[in-house]
Protein backbone atom coordinates (compact mmCIF):
# COMPACT_ATOMS: atom_id res chain seq x y z
CA UNK A 1 0.00 0.00 0.00
CA UNK A 2 1.17 3.01 -1.16
CA UNK A 3 -0.07 6.58 0.18
CA UNK A 4 0.04 9.66 -2.35
CA UNK A 5 -0.25 12.69 -0.88
CA UNK A 6 -2.54 14.53 -3.56
CA UNK A 7 -1.25 18.47 -4.23
CA UNK A 8 0.10 18.88 -0.66
CA UNK A 9 1.34 21.88 -1.59
CA UNK A 10 2.21 23.92 1.68
CA UNK A 11 5.64 24.08 2.38
CA UNK A 12 4.92 22.53 5.99
CA UNK A 13 3.23 19.94 3.90
CA UNK A 14 5.81 19.36 1.74
CA UNK A 15 7.84 19.21 4.69
CA UNK A 16 5.98 16.73 6.50
CA UNK A 17 5.55 14.57 3.33
CA UNK A 18 9.49 14.59 2.83
CA UNK A 19 10.03 13.32 6.66
CA UNK A 20 7.57 10.91 6.69
CA UNK A 21 9.81 8.69 3.46
CA UNK A 22 11.84 7.86 5.81
CA UNK A 23 9.28 5.51 7.90
CA UNK A 24 6.41 5.35 5.20
CA UNK A 25 5.83 4.25 1.80
CA UNK A 26 4.32 7.74 0.94
CA UNK A 27 4.56 9.70 -2.40
CA UNK A 28 4.48 13.65 -2.80
CA UNK A 29 1.82 13.68 -5.70
CA UNK A 30 2.21 17.02 -6.91
CA UNK A 31 1.49 17.86 -10.79
CA UNK A 32 -2.38 16.52 -10.86
CA UNK A 33 -3.65 20.43 -11.29
CA UNK A 34 -1.04 21.21 -14.34
CA UNK A 35 -2.63 21.36 -17.79
CA UNK A 36 -5.62 20.34 -15.97
CA UNK A 37 -7.49 22.55 -13.55
CA UNK A 38 -7.57 26.10 -15.30
CA UNK A 39 -8.78 24.25 -18.85
CA UNK A 40 -11.38 21.83 -17.02
CA UNK A 41 -12.91 24.86 -15.14
CA UNK A 42 -12.93 26.41 -18.76
CA UNK A 43 -14.36 23.72 -20.81
CA UNK A 44 -17.11 23.27 -17.80
CA UNK A 45 -18.24 26.57 -17.43
CA UNK A 46 -18.47 27.06 -21.35
CA UNK A 47 -20.64 23.06 -21.35
CA UNK A 48 -17.83 21.77 -23.63
CA UNK A 49 -17.27 18.44 -23.94
CA UNK A 50 -14.51 16.80 -21.49
CA UNK A 51 -14.51 13.62 -21.30
CA UNK A 52 -12.09 12.75 -23.59
CA UNK A 53 -9.80 15.42 -21.73
CA UNK A 54 -10.34 14.04 -18.22
CA UNK A 55 -9.26 10.51 -19.45
CA UNK A 56 -5.94 11.61 -21.27
CA UNK A 57 -5.22 13.32 -17.98
CA UNK A 58 -6.04 10.40 -15.84
CA UNK A 59 -4.45 8.05 -18.29
CA UNK A 60 -1.11 10.02 -17.95
CA UNK A 61 -1.09 11.06 -14.05
CA UNK A 62 -2.90 8.36 -12.56
CA UNK A 63 -2.47 5.45 -14.31
CA UNK A 64 0.37 4.07 -11.67
CA UNK A 65 -2.32 3.63 -8.65
CA UNK A 66 -3.05 0.03 -8.00
CA UNK A 67 -6.55 -0.79 -6.28
CA UNK A 68 -5.37 -0.64 -2.38
CA UNK A 69 -3.33 2.37 -2.72
CA UNK A 70 -4.43 5.15 -0.54
CA UNK A 71 -4.94 8.74 -2.91
CA UNK A 72 -4.94 11.24 0.00
CA UNK A 73 -6.55 14.41 -0.47
CA UNK A 74 -6.53 17.90 1.45
CA UNK A 75 -9.96 19.71 1.33
CA UNK A 76 -8.38 22.90 -0.16
CA UNK A 77 -7.21 21.81 -2.72
CA UNK A 78 -8.90 19.11 -4.17
CA UNK A 79 -11.04 21.21 -6.00
CA UNK A 80 -9.24 21.91 -8.26
CA UNK A 81 -8.81 18.61 -9.61
CA UNK A 82 -11.89 16.77 -8.55
CA UNK A 83 -13.41 15.42 -11.95
CA UNK A 84 -9.88 13.92 -12.74
CA UNK A 85 -10.06 11.83 -9.13
CA UNK A 86 -13.55 11.43 -8.33
CA UNK A 87 -13.54 7.67 -10.18
CA UNK A 88 -9.96 6.85 -10.08
CA UNK A 89 -9.57 2.65 -8.51
CA UNK A 90 -8.08 3.02 -5.14
CA UNK A 91 -8.90 4.43 -2.16
CA UNK A 92 -9.84 7.71 -2.10
CA UNK A 93 -9.52 9.68 1.18
CA UNK A 94 -10.28 13.49 2.03
CA UNK A 95 -8.96 15.38 5.08
CA UNK A 96 -10.27 18.46 6.05
CA UNK A 97 -8.43 20.96 8.47
CA UNK A 98 -10.81 23.80 7.67
CA UNK A 99 -14.76 24.34 8.66
CA UNK A 100 -17.12 23.82 5.49
CA UNK A 101 -18.08 27.09 5.73
CA UNK A 102 -14.47 28.30 4.74
CA UNK A 103 -13.93 25.98 2.66
CA UNK A 104 -17.32 27.03 0.87
CA UNK A 105 -16.51 31.16 0.93
CA UNK A 106 -12.48 29.89 -0.53
CA UNK A 107 -13.80 27.89 -2.71
CA UNK A 108 -16.34 30.55 -4.44
CA UNK A 109 -14.79 34.05 -3.72
CA UNK A 110 -11.09 33.86 -3.70
CA UNK A 111 -9.89 30.62 -5.65
CA UNK A 112 -13.35 30.25 -7.88
CA UNK A 113 -12.93 27.08 -8.20
CA UNK A 114 -16.74 26.30 -7.39
CA UNK A 115 -19.56 28.38 -8.79
CA UNK A 116 -21.80 30.45 -6.89
CA UNK A 117 -24.99 27.87 -6.95
CA UNK A 118 -22.59 24.63 -5.96
CA UNK A 119 -21.36 23.79 -3.07
CA UNK A 120 -18.43 21.62 -1.28
CA UNK A 121 -20.39 19.42 0.12
CA UNK A 122 -22.46 18.20 -2.61
CA UNK A 123 -19.70 18.79 -5.77
CA UNK A 124 -16.66 17.46 -3.52
CA UNK A 125 -17.77 14.65 -0.87
CA UNK A 126 -19.63 12.20 -2.39
CA UNK A 127 -16.62 10.77 -4.21
CA UNK A 128 -14.87 9.70 -0.87
CA UNK A 129 -14.16 6.27 0.70
CA UNK A 130 -14.14 8.45 4.03
CA UNK A 131 -14.05 11.87 5.16
CA UNK A 132 -11.80 13.66 8.02
CA UNK A 133 -12.14 16.56 9.62
CA UNK A 134 -10.82 18.33 12.83
CA UNK A 135 -13.70 20.32 13.58
CA UNK A 136 -16.09 18.73 16.10
CA UNK A 137 -19.25 19.93 14.71
CA UNK A 138 -18.52 19.60 10.56
CA UNK A 139 -18.26 16.19 11.99
CA UNK A 140 -21.43 15.98 13.27
CA UNK A 141 -22.81 18.14 11.06
CA UNK A 142 -22.06 16.25 8.11
CA UNK A 143 -21.18 12.63 9.62
CA UNK A 144 -17.26 13.17 9.19
CA UNK A 145 -15.27 11.17 11.13
CA UNK A 146 -12.97 12.85 13.62
CA UNK A 147 -9.13 13.09 13.35
CA UNK A 148 -6.96 14.94 15.39
CA UNK A 149 -5.08 17.80 13.98
CA UNK A 150 -1.94 17.26 13.61
CA UNK A 151 1.50 18.50 13.22
CA UNK A 152 4.01 18.24 9.82
CA UNK A 153 6.82 16.40 12.70
CA UNK A 154 7.07 12.88 13.38
CA UNK A 155 6.98 11.94 16.71
CA UNK A 156 10.75 11.41 16.72
CA UNK A 157 11.11 15.11 15.32
CA UNK A 158 8.71 16.46 18.43
CA UNK A 159 10.93 14.56 21.03
CA UNK A 160 14.26 16.62 19.59
CA UNK A 161 11.93 19.74 19.37
CA UNK A 162 11.06 19.56 23.00
CA UNK A 163 13.97 18.62 24.22
CA UNK A 164 15.14 21.82 22.67
CA UNK A 165 13.03 24.19 24.17
CA UNK A 166 13.80 22.23 28.26
CA UNK A 167 17.86 23.23 27.53
CA UNK A 168 16.63 27.10 26.10
CA UNK A 169 15.57 30.13 27.86
CA UNK A 170 14.53 33.36 26.31
CA UNK A 171 16.13 36.57 27.73
CA UNK A 172 13.53 38.68 26.50
CA UNK A 173 10.13 37.86 27.45
CA UNK A 174 7.67 37.78 23.96
CA UNK A 175 4.25 37.40 22.92
CA UNK A 176 4.21 36.14 19.68
CA UNK A 177 0.97 36.48 17.27
CA UNK A 178 0.78 35.62 13.29
CA UNK A 179 -2.87 35.80 11.62
CA UNK A 180 -5.20 37.07 8.46
CA UNK A 181 -6.25 40.44 9.00
CA UNK A 182 -9.51 40.69 10.13
CA UNK A 183 -11.39 43.81 11.98
CA UNK A 184 -12.22 41.86 15.29
CA UNK A 185 -8.07 40.04 15.16
CA UNK A 186 -7.28 43.66 14.98
CA UNK A 187 -9.30 44.95 18.36
CA UNK A 188 -8.39 42.06 20.43
CA UNK A 189 -4.63 42.62 19.62
CA UNK A 190 -5.26 46.53 20.10
CA UNK A 191 -7.06 45.56 23.60
CA UNK A 192 -4.40 42.76 24.57
CA UNK A 193 -1.47 44.50 24.03
CA UNK A 194 -1.61 47.09 26.44
CA UNK A 195 -1.83 44.61 29.42
CA UNK A 196 1.27 42.13 27.87
CA UNK A 197 3.16 45.17 27.80
CA UNK A 198 2.70 46.05 31.49
CA UNK A 199 3.40 42.93 32.72
CA UNK A 200 7.00 42.62 31.03
CA UNK A 201 6.21 41.37 27.75
CA UNK A 202 7.16 42.46 24.23
CA UNK A 203 4.98 41.72 21.45
CA UNK A 204 5.39 40.39 18.21
CA UNK A 205 2.14 40.65 16.53
CA UNK A 206 1.68 40.35 12.42
CA UNK A 207 -1.84 40.82 10.55
CA UNK A 208 -0.83 39.16 7.09
CA UNK A 209 -2.63 40.60 3.82
CA UNK A 210 -3.48 37.63 2.23
CA UNK A 211 -5.80 39.48 -0.78
CA UNK A 212 -3.53 40.62 -3.18
CA UNK A 213 -6.17 43.59 -4.72
CA UNK A 214 -6.39 44.90 -1.07
CA UNK A 215 -3.08 47.43 0.26
CA UNK A 216 -2.43 48.78 3.04
CA UNK A 217 -4.35 51.87 3.18
CA UNK A 218 -7.58 49.60 3.80
CA UNK A 219 -6.77 48.08 6.87
CA UNK A 220 -6.46 50.06 10.32
CA UNK A 221 -3.29 50.31 11.49
CA UNK A 222 -1.86 50.62 14.93
CA UNK A 223 1.19 50.82 16.85
CA UNK A 224 0.47 46.99 18.63
CA UNK A 225 1.16 45.26 15.52
CA UNK A 226 2.49 44.91 12.07
CA UNK A 227 0.96 44.93 8.80
CA UNK A 228 3.11 42.52 6.94
CA UNK A 229 3.67 39.53 4.77
CA UNK A 230 3.08 35.62 4.72
CA UNK A 231 5.94 33.80 6.14
CA UNK A 232 7.23 30.15 5.72
CA UNK A 233 6.12 27.27 8.28
CA UNK A 234 9.53 26.80 9.50
CA UNK A 235 9.77 30.40 9.97
CA UNK A 236 7.19 30.75 11.88
CA UNK A 237 7.80 27.77 14.23
CA UNK A 238 11.69 29.90 15.06
CA UNK A 239 9.21 32.71 16.12
CA UNK A 240 7.04 30.36 18.13
CA UNK A 241 10.28 28.98 19.65
CA UNK A 242 11.39 32.33 20.56
CA UNK A 243 8.44 33.46 22.16
CA UNK A 244 7.56 32.64 25.83
CA UNK A 245 3.75 33.21 24.86
CA UNK A 246 1.62 32.68 21.71
CA UNK A 247 -1.57 34.26 21.17
CA UNK A 248 -3.97 32.36 18.98
CA UNK A 249 -7.16 34.44 17.69
CA UNK A 250 -9.28 31.69 15.73
CA UNK A 251 -12.13 31.67 13.49
CA UNK A 252 -15.55 32.26 14.25
CA UNK A 253 -17.35 29.11 14.52
CA UNK A 254 -14.44 26.84 14.79
CA UNK A 255 -14.28 24.19 16.91
CA UNK A 256 -11.32 22.53 16.47
CA UNK A 257 -7.76 22.80 17.85
CA UNK A 258 -5.26 24.61 15.58
CA UNK A 259 -1.71 23.24 14.11
CA UNK A 260 -1.12 26.95 16.42
CA UNK A 261 -2.11 25.89 19.71
CA UNK A 262 -0.57 21.90 19.43
CA UNK A 263 2.70 24.08 18.44
CA UNK A 264 2.74 25.88 21.75
CA UNK A 265 2.12 22.63 24.16
CA UNK A 266 4.95 20.90 22.53
CA UNK A 267 7.37 23.70 22.71
CA UNK A 268 6.70 24.33 26.16
CA UNK A 269 4.99 27.66 25.71
CA UNK A 270 1.83 29.42 27.20
CA UNK A 271 -1.22 29.79 24.80
CA UNK A 272 -3.57 32.66 25.00
CA UNK A 273 -6.32 31.60 22.89
CA UNK A 274 -10.20 32.46 21.83
CA UNK A 275 -10.93 28.81 21.08
CA UNK A 276 -13.29 27.61 23.81
CA UNK A 277 -13.26 24.27 22.84
CA UNK A 278 -9.46 23.52 23.27
CA UNK A 279 -10.81 22.62 27.45
CA UNK A 280 -12.18 18.98 25.76
CA UNK A 281 -8.54 18.32 24.40
CA UNK A 282 -6.63 15.81 26.95
CA UNK A 283 -3.79 18.64 27.01
CA UNK A 284 -5.72 21.32 28.30
CA UNK A 285 -4.03 22.64 31.34
CA UNK A 286 -5.40 26.52 32.51
CA UNK A 287 -1.50 26.72 34.38
CA UNK A 288 -0.48 26.56 30.52
CA UNK A 289 -3.49 27.60 28.31
CA UNK A 290 -5.49 30.44 29.08
CA UNK A 291 -9.16 31.11 27.19
CA UNK A 292 -9.77 34.57 26.28
CA UNK A 293 -13.24 36.12 26.14
CA UNK A 294 -14.20 40.07 25.97
CA UNK A 295 -14.85 40.05 30.16
CA UNK A 296 -11.54 37.88 31.52
CA UNK A 297 -8.85 39.98 29.95
CA UNK A 298 -8.16 41.21 33.51
CA UNK A 299 -6.87 37.94 34.50
CA UNK A 300 -4.02 37.46 32.34
CA UNK A 301 -1.98 39.08 34.69
CA UNK A 302 -2.43 36.18 37.11
CA UNK A 303 -2.37 33.08 34.42
CA UNK A 304 1.61 35.30 33.45
CA UNK A 305 2.59 34.87 36.96
CA UNK A 306 1.19 31.15 37.53
CA UNK A 307 3.35 28.47 37.78
CA UNK A 308 4.44 26.80 34.62
CA UNK A 309 3.64 23.02 34.42
CA UNK A 310 4.72 21.49 30.94
CA UNK A 311 2.04 18.77 29.38
CA UNK A 312 3.98 15.39 29.07
CA UNK A 313 4.87 14.39 25.44
CA UNK A 314 3.51 11.05 25.45
CA UNK A 315 0.16 12.94 25.58
CA UNK A 316 0.85 14.92 21.93
CA UNK A 317 1.65 11.43 20.05
CA UNK A 318 -1.96 11.67 19.11
CA UNK A 319 -1.38 14.85 17.04
CA UNK A 320 2.33 13.61 15.22
CA UNK A 321 2.20 12.98 11.35
CA UNK A 322 2.69 9.54 12.11
CA UNK A 323 -0.72 9.23 13.89
CA UNK A 324 -2.65 10.70 10.99
CA UNK A 325 -0.56 8.48 9.06
CA UNK A 326 -1.20 5.21 11.04
CA UNK A 327 -5.30 6.11 11.35
CA UNK A 328 -5.76 6.52 7.89
CA UNK A 329 -3.94 3.18 6.92
CA UNK A 330 -5.33 0.97 9.58
CA UNK A 331 -8.87 1.91 8.21
CA UNK A 332 -7.89 0.03 4.94
CA UNK A 333 -6.48 -2.93 6.56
Amino acid sequence: MTIYFAEWNADYEKYMVNTLKSEYDVVLFNKLMKHFRNINLKLDRNNLPRHWFIKFHQFIKLRQLKYDDILLCSGFGVSGFIDLIKDVKCHRVLVLRDTIDVLNDSMKNKKKWLQQNEDYISKITPYFDKIYSFDFNDCKKYKFIYLNQFLPFTYSEMKKLRAEQDNKSNIIKTCFFIGEYWDDRAKVLNRIAPILHVNGYQTDFNLINYKATNTESLFHSSDYYKLGNKISYLDNIEKVKHSDVILEIGQIGQTGVTLRAIEAVLLNKRLITTNKSIKEYDFYSPEQIFILDENNHHQIKKFLESPFVPISLDKLYKYSSNAMLETITDAFD
